[in-house]
């Protein structure tokens, strides 16, 4: 197998697209419709695609050299990757720059409908004429992650274990929601305002203790917030929030989400495994969650 990844590959497209988007000068057109027109003996293929909502479909970046020619950049993909980049920390893989190898585009669009051969689809991004190279049914169950952290501008996390600096993102996901969630049952529980606890101590994912902290005012940075960064399920997610010798601690319960609002909605008693106060030392209170 050594070297073999060396070698072209052919691809032969399977249909194209039929778009608006024409000039370089327009946004993206995830709010427009257009159509992918399939090669006529592959219309059979599409049978029962129309059940579905989401389509992922891949094509073919053809228009890229002139792209680079309107945005002012090198001539060859090669000679971009080698000119100093604006953000020297983040590669070429960590954007969604035309500029890539490949030469191949994705996204992921909504099937709007079918008429035989034709799939008239919504936020495709690919260009009038693209070639299409593949299409995909998307599988929320397999396709979708509500977890899943993408950083403002898709900015790379530094190695600094500070909150305040790592978690200031541009999106609200389940993770944050928890969080919210969380922090603000904590302050219920002991009757608090935000500012006022001493201390909290969390464990799970980045997002989580960002929702801590917006609703706390506990930070890494003030000293008042320890955070224990961790990919594991959501029931070994956990706050300990306090004041003096009065605390509270809250576990998650196991569950999946569909989206940020369904855990903004959930009643206590879903979101939460457990619930206990300490209201001084040695004296512990469950509380059934609300």
């Amino acid at each position: 197998m050594t070297g073999t990844w060396r070698e072209a590959v052919s691809i032969s497209p399977i249909g194209v697209v039929e778009s608006q988007f024409k000039d370089f000068s327009q946004p993206a057109p995830y709010d427009a419709e257009s159509v992918v027109v399939l090669r006529e003996e592959l219309a059979k293929e599409l049978n029962g695609i129309e059940h579905f909502s989401h389509l992922h479909v891949l094509y073919r970046q053809h228009r890229r050299a002139q792209w680079r020619r309107e945005m002012g950049l090198a001539h060859s993909d090669e000679q971009a990757m080698r000119e100093p980049s604006a953000a020297p920390r983040r590669g070429l893989y960590a954007s969604r720059s035309p500029l890539r190898p490949s030469g191949i585009g994705s996204c992921v669009v909504r099937l709007l409908r079918r008429e035989g051969n034709q799939l008239r689809v919504r936020g495709l991004d690919a260009f009038d004429g693209s070639p299409v190279l593949d299409i995909k049914i998307y599988i929320p169950h397999y396709d979708s992650f509500p977890m899943a952290e993408a950083p403002l501008h898709w900015c790379v996390r530094q190695e600094i274990d500070i909150t305040s600096r790592l978690l200031h993102w541009d999106t609200i996901n389940v993770a944050l929601a928890l969080g919210l969630r969380a922090g603000k049952r904590a302050l219920e529980e002991l009757d608090l305002a935000r500012g006022e606890a001493h201390f909290a101590a969390v464990c799970g994912g980045p997002f989580f203790a960002q929702g801590v902290e917006g609703v706390t005012g506990c930070s890494v940075l003030r000293g008042t917030m320890s955070f224990a960064d961790t990919a594991k399920s959501v029931a070994d997610w956990s706050l300990c929030l306090g004041k003096a010798a009065r605390r509270v601690d809250i576990r998650l319960a196991e569950r999946r989400y569909c989206g940020a609002a369904a855990v903004l909605a959930a009643p206590d008693a879903l979101l939460f495994a457990a619930v206990e106060t300490q209201n001084a030392p040695g004296t512990a209170v469950t509380a059934a969650p609300k």
